[in-house]
């Protein structure tokens, strides 16, 4: 934090505080320094911009001009950041893509190819689109691009994908299995059967892991999460192996288990559960990540 923010950060708790020691206490800076760094901006600006002898202290007319002024140089400065991370990245012709685990393996080996095809020059990072990744690491240029969650934020610019509709795996061992049937209908009494029953979680996405969570309680259900994996895909995978269950996509359960394997799937209707899926990226990106975005876009939707 350099001296600028520190200001902004002190003269914003000055208008909430009543003396400068409160102000240092709530910022974990010491009086003396936050005194000194006062006493240093009012000479350098050559005004009063605080009223430290009133109780509480407050700042003064100069005090409020210079807090505005400030945040908007410290505004273009974080904007003039973000566009010299886009840039250096255009120059060295690298995006990063982050995608997260409802996207599995097969579809991303589908079109990891064929972007390569269309963006010979580009260099694709493909990173997991984990739960500690948001919708600001887009704005801060740490990503490129998102395939996951869909973020309301006036900042990006936000191309739906078809909602995905989950799907409970449900092995042989389960009561409610069918061998003749390839579904099971869902219904309150039937998810009543998970009660107790061991469950594969995913632990790359708080996405997808939340709205299943919302689901079990919303419906009473206590389920014994013995484990957590990366990805849906590894959690449909290791699941049959254990004749646990999961929750995962139609999609990704029949790209990821054996025709021979086991298993029912009770898809569970999009009213209870919709995945409002999108590619996301900064309206600021550059031209070769707008056209990869499309080209994502179109390949998904094929």
């Amino acid at each position: 934090m350099n001296n600028v923010d520190k200001l902004i950060s002190i003269l914003d708790k000055i208008k909430s505080s009543k003396t400068l020691t409160e102000v240092a206490e709530k910022l974990y800076f010491s009086q003396p320094y936050v005194s000194k760094l006062i006493t240093e901006m009012e000479k350098q600006y050559g005004i009063k911009l605080v009223n430290r002898k009133d109780t509480p202290i407050s700042l003064t007319n100069a005090g409020e001009v210079i807090v505005q002024n400030l945040k908007v140089i410290q505004d273009a400065q974080e904007k003039l950041n973000i566009n010299l991370v886009d840039l250096k990245r255009t120059e060295q012709g690298t995006i990063s893509i982050a995608v997260c685990s409802l996207v599995d393996a097969p579809t991303l080996g589908c079109i990891a190819p064929e972007l390569y095809r269309k963006f010979p020059d580009l260099k694709l990072n493909f990173v997991n689109l984990t739960g500690d990744i948001t919708d600001h690491d887009l704005i801060n240029g740490k990503i490129d691009l998102a395939i996951g969650r869909k973020w309301n934020n006036r900042d990006l610019h936000i191309i739906p994908l078809p909602v995905s509709q989950l799907a409970l795996l449900i092995p042989e061992t389960c009561s409610l299995f069918d061998e003749n049937s390839e579904y099971v209908e869902f219904t309150q009494d039937n998810l009543s059967t998970l009660n107790d029953c061991n469950y594969i979680g995913v632990n790359d996405s708080s996405f997808l892991q939340h709205k299943v969570n919302l689901l079990l309680e919303e419906n009473g259900i206590h389920v014994n999460k013995i484990m957590e994996l990366p990805n849906s895909g590894q959690a449909a995978t290791v699941a049959m192996s254990l004749h646990a269950t999961t929750i995962t996509t139609e999609r990704i359960a029949t790209n990821n288990l054996e025709k021979s394997s086991k298993y029912n799937l009770m898809m569970i209707p999009k009213d209870n559960v919709g995945l409002n899926m999108a590619i996301s990226y900064r309206k600021q990106s550059s031209s070769n990540i707008k056209a990869v975005a499309q080209a994502i876009n179109e390949l998904i939707n094929k």
